[in-house]
């Protein structure tokens, strides 16, 4: 029953991520691509500080990471600090944050032993 309850209630998670596909950025796409295990630990805990009611704790997490992704883009992906007002830029971050919550939730459900692909 509880099994149940969890997969009705990460279905529309997975099926927002299976719809997705690849992100049409490139740039989000390189981002995701040089993903660390430290950015989805990151991302792991940004949402459990969330899901705590943790604002504080929550907000440090996200600021931490916005700060990552920066530094992924410009470094690995060939971003510069002009690109960080761009709409193209803002739309790669956001494709790349619901990469790593996606993984992040990939992860849990296939930890409980719930196919999800």
């Amino acid at each position: 029953m509880i099994r149940t309850l969890i997969v009705s209630a990460a279905l529309p998670f997975i099926a927002l991520s299976a719809g997705a596909g690849e992100p049409a950025n490139p740039l989000a796409t390189c981002m995701i691509a040089n993903t660390t295990p430290s950015q989805k630990a990151g991302m792991k805990q940004m949402i459990i500080h969330a899901l705590q009611e943790n604002k504080p704790a929550a907000t440090e997490t996200f600021l931490k990471l916005s700060v990552e992704a920066i530094s992924i883009a410009a470094a690995q992906c060939g971003a510069t600090f002009a690109d960080v007002q761009s709409p193209s830029f803002q739309g790669a971050l956001e494709a790349y944050g619901q990469s790593l919550g996606d993984a992040v939730m990939k992860d849990a459900l296939a930890f409980m032993d719930i196919p999800v692909d």
